[in-house]
């Protein structure tokens, strides 16, 4: 990233913003339990439901658990699922993608007809029946989210292959007999990535949301693994006598998602400004 770009980068509040939110949210998660006083899972009965005070900034739950600590180590689970269940949909669909839309014919109908097949089911039904199906666990909670966003990535980089693919200097490539896997990656994917890394960046965050939903449904990470969504259900049966529970969840939530939106259009504005540049 040159010097102007850094520069342009850093002129707008909202990005500023979003790199806080962003840096923020992988600090606490780091260094979870560093930062945190009390275990998430200790249980103290003589401070059930305390309102936020000196000894417990965000006050305590049904259990006595500190929600504040919770809330930190809560932060690990939403940004594994989020960048696993990510990293794993940008990999399978990115090579689907590039295998469509360099290939065309056959295999370009076929995988797309396979890209149709799962998008005609609405992504957090998708999510509800693998969960349903193989039980609620870390890795099903990624796997279902990887195989719902899956599709996005694979037609978002076929739709960018089918453009680079006729330039010139892919052209040039088949001219002169390089084979097909040295061209696909070596001078149609950089030209693809951009849109791919807006577009993950975006996800991450939309798989947080997924995540949290199935966790208040208890279908995803089981008690008393500390989780934002876990958080949320473990507060609505107290929302009338302790709101500071599932106040501070949706906070979480909130702040993180909205940084990932204002990082992931940030990225985007970047490479439009390097294509003006070039």
């Amino acid at each position: 990233m040159s010097g102007y770009m850094v520069r342009d980068f850093l002129s707008s509040p909202l990005r500023i913003l979003a790199l806080v939110l962003v840096a923020g949210a992988l600090f606490l998660a780091i260094f979870a339990d560093v930062i945190t006083t009390y275990s998430p899972y200790s249980q103290d009965y003589d401070a059930v439901l305390e309102p936020p005070s000196s000894a417990h900034w965000l006050g305590t739950d049904h259990l006595g658990r500190d929600l504040l600590s919770r809330i930190i180590h809560g932060s690990r689970i939403a940004i594994v699922v989020g960048i696993a269940a990510v990293g794993f949909a940008v990999t399978v669909g990115s090579l689907l993608g590039l295998a469509a839309g360099y290939s065309r014919g056959i295999l370009d109908e076929a995988i797309m007809r396979l890209v149709d097949a799962i998008l005609a089911f609405p992504s957090v039904l998708l999510a509800l029946g693998i969960m349903a199906a193989l039980g609620p666990s870390l890795t099903t909670i990624i796997i279902a989210i990887a195989i719902g966003d899956m599709p996005v990535f694979a037609r978002l980089t076929r739709s960018q292959v089918l453009s680079v693919r006729e330039r010139d200097f892919v052209v040039a490539a088949q001219a002169m007999g390089a084979r097909v896997p040295r061209i696909i990656f070596s001078h149609v994917w950089p030209h693809v990535t951009g849109p791919i890394l807006a577009m993950a960046t975006l996800h991450v965050g939309l798989a947080m949301l997924t995540e949290a939903g199935l966790s208040f449904l208890g279908l995803g990470v089981q008690p008393p693994t500390a989780s934002w969504g876990a958080i949320l259900r473990g507060g609505f049966g107290y929302i009338e006598v302790a709101p500071w529970i599932s106040f501070f969840a949706g906070l979480a939530i909130f702040l993180t998602v909205l940084g990932l939106s204002l990082m992931g259009d940030a990225i985007r504005d970047l490479r439009d400004l390097r294509t003006a540049i070039s």
